[in-house]
Parts: C-alpha cells; sequence; structure tokens
C-alpha cells in the first residue's frame, strides 16, 4: 500500500511538473502585460524628446501595450537615469540614453551615484547625430583652419559657447582644444537654445551642437557652419567639410541615443525589446523622420550596445582628465 501510494505520488508530481512548464514559458513570453513607462532624463523638445517619443510609439503598436513617456530632466540627465537603473528589472520601467547620461556624467560628477557601464542592462542604440561647429556670422573666421589661428594668435580670447558642463558640446570642444593644442574662453550655458541665440547674436563666437538643433539656423544664414565631426557630410549642408577633411581628423563626435533599462532584465525580455527596436529602424517612415533631424539609424545587439556605452566611457575619460573637466 505504501508503495502504491509513493507511485501516485511521483505520477501525481511528475503531471504537475509537465503542466508547469508550458505555463512558465507563456508567462515568459507573454511581456509586456501592462503599460510600459519610457522615462526621457531631459525637457519636451529635444533630440532625445523627439527621438524617444518616436520609438515609445512605435514600441507601444509593436509590443500591443501603451507606452506612456515621462521627462523627468534634473542634473544633466542623471536623476532620471538614477531612478530607472534603481527600478525594478521587469521590463515595465525602460530610460534613453544619451552621451551625457551614459557616459560622460559619472566622470565629471562626483554625485552621479550609478555606472553606466554595469548598472543598467543595455537594449539598443536607437540613433546618432554628428556634432557641428558652427561661427557667429560676427566672427572672421570662415574655416576650422581660420579658428584655430585666430585661437592660437588670442590664446582664451575666442568666446567657445558651451550647452553645459560636461555636455557633448564641451567635450567635443575639449577635443578639439587638445587635437590643435589651442586654448578658447569657455562660456557655459543650460542647453542649446540660449547658447546658439548668444553666438547669433555675436555675444558668443563659436559653438558646437548636434546638427539636429542647428540645421535650419545654418541654412538660414544666422549661423555659419565651419564643420561637421562626423565622418561623412551631411546631405542638409553638403557643402560643410567634415572636420577631418578640414584638418582635424581626430575630432569626431556623435550625439547618440540609445534604449537601457535597469540591470539584471530577464533575457527573453532584452531581446524581444531589442528585436522591436530594430524593426522600428528599419520602418522607411522611422528612417525618413529621423533623417529630417539629421539623425541616422544605429540599430544593434543588446551586446553591441553594451560595447558601445563602455568605449565611450573609456573615450571620454582620457578627454575629461586632460581637460580637468568637473562639475562644481
Amino acid at each position: 500500500m505504501h508503495s502504491a501510494t509513493l507511485n501516485r505520488r511521483s505520477a501525481l508530481a511528475a503531471l504537475l511538473a509537465l503542466a508547469v512548464t508550458p505555463l512558465t514559458g507563456i508567462a515568459q513570453t507573454a511581456y509586456p502585460v501592462r503599460p510600459i513607462t519610457l522615462v526621457i532624463p531631459f525637457p519636451p523638445g529635444g533630440q532625445t524628446d523627439v527621438v524617444g517619443r518616436l520609438i515609445g510609439d512605435r514600441l507601444a503598436q509593436q509590443l500591443g501595450q501603451p507606452v506612456v513617456v515621462e521627462n523627468r530632466p534634473g542634473v544633466n540627465g542623471s536623476l532620471a537615469s538614477e531612478l530607472v537603473a534603481r527600478a525594478k528589472p521587469d521590463g515595465y520601467t525602460l530610460v534613453i540614453g544619451g552621451p551625457g547620461t551614459h557616459a560622460i556624467n559619472q566622470l565629471v560628477n562626483p554625485n552621479v551615484k550609478y555606472d553606466a557601464r554595469k548598472d543598467f542592462t543595455h537594449i539598443s542604440m536607437l540613433g546618432r547625430v554628428p556634432m557641428l561647429l558652427l561661427a557667429s556670422p560676427a566672427l572672421k573666421a570662415n574655416s576650422v583652419a581660420d579658428v584655430v589661428t585666430l585661437a592660437k594668435a588670442r590664446p582664451n580670447s575666442v568666446n567657445m559657447a558651451l550647452t553645459g558642463i560636461g555636455s557633448s558640446s564641451h567635450v567635443t570642444t575639449e577635443l578639439l582644444k587638445q587635437a590643435a593644442g589651442i586654448t578658447f574662453n569657455n562660456v557655459p550655458y543650460k542647453g542649446d537654445v540660449p547658447a546658439m541665440t548668444d553666438v547669433m547674436g555675436g555675444q558668443a563666437d563659436l559653438l558646437f551642437v548636434p546638427a539636429t538643433s542647428a540645421v535650419n539656423f545654418a541654412q538660414a544664414g544666422k549661423l555659419r557652419p565651419l564643420a561637421v565631426a562626423g565622418n561623412k557630410r551631411l546631405a542638409a549642408l553638403p557643402d560643410v567639410p567634415t572636420m577631418a577633411e578640414a584638418g582635424q581628423p581626430r575630432v569626431i563626435n556623435y550625439s547618440w541615443t540609445s534604449l537601457a533599462g535597469p540591470p539584471g532584465m530577464p533575457a527573453e525580455i532584452v531581446q524581444k525589446l531589442n528585436q522591436a527596436c530594430r524593426e522600428i529602424l528599419a520602418e522607411p517612415d522611422v528612417v525618413a523622420r529621423l533623417a529630417t533631424m539629421s539623425n541616422e539609424p544605429t540599430p544593434g545587439t543588446p551586446a553591441q550596445a553594451s560595447s558601445f556605452i563602455a568605449a565611450e566611457v573609456a573615450r571620454w575619460a582620457d578627454v575629461v582628465k586632460n581637460g580637468n573637466i568637473q562639475v562644481q
């Protein structure tokens, strides 16, 4: 009797195991079953916001669940990024990353409490846009060579607008300084718009900004484009040389966007999100929409995204150290 009872129990356990296994698989592939929160670490209207909302809208279509976009600006995007880094790794809280939030901030600000390399699950790179060197129409410089000559003749007197301490604008400026052996009088601003406004008005001489922010002003003659800090010319400004063509091959920098979540996300959820991003970034209307912003889609694997972030941190660590850049 005892043996028969044990056999019955073993058979029941085996049946339960068979029943539970497919249910577990279903639960894993059912993601998402509720709305996803997509955090954008900057105010509405900027490149990160525009790209993030475009991706969020298409993710909702791909995944069949709403994607709720939340703008949470503060400390150059670090506050929102830290919030996501500490969130539950279930795929329902994601963040749009960029050079500041996921490479530079931790190098220049001792108050940033996360490491972009290990405190996130990097899901996919999204897009990139080259930085553009622009001059005030009032500045007597029509090329990068003219700027270098002027800066060497008048050390620390050419006013270089920065869109923020530790921003892509700042580190690209530092890259040019170190490559050309020159100095500028750095003038920090709170964002692209006030910096460009002063350069247009002649209160500052030069600035680096993502091409997205400045192409219209350059085409209208309100800012003088001197060079593109990318590996090819812009379709919107075909007569403007690359920095390499202008004699500064080391000065290459893109402002990029990525999709990330908290560390420890399940691999099947990461793969599902990555595949959705790949499909979105291949859609002709998405490619066309990004092209209007001089933004190039950069799909890839999660491993490639992680490697890229690590390389960005390493790259800017040397530039930041040599330039003694630090948020006070």
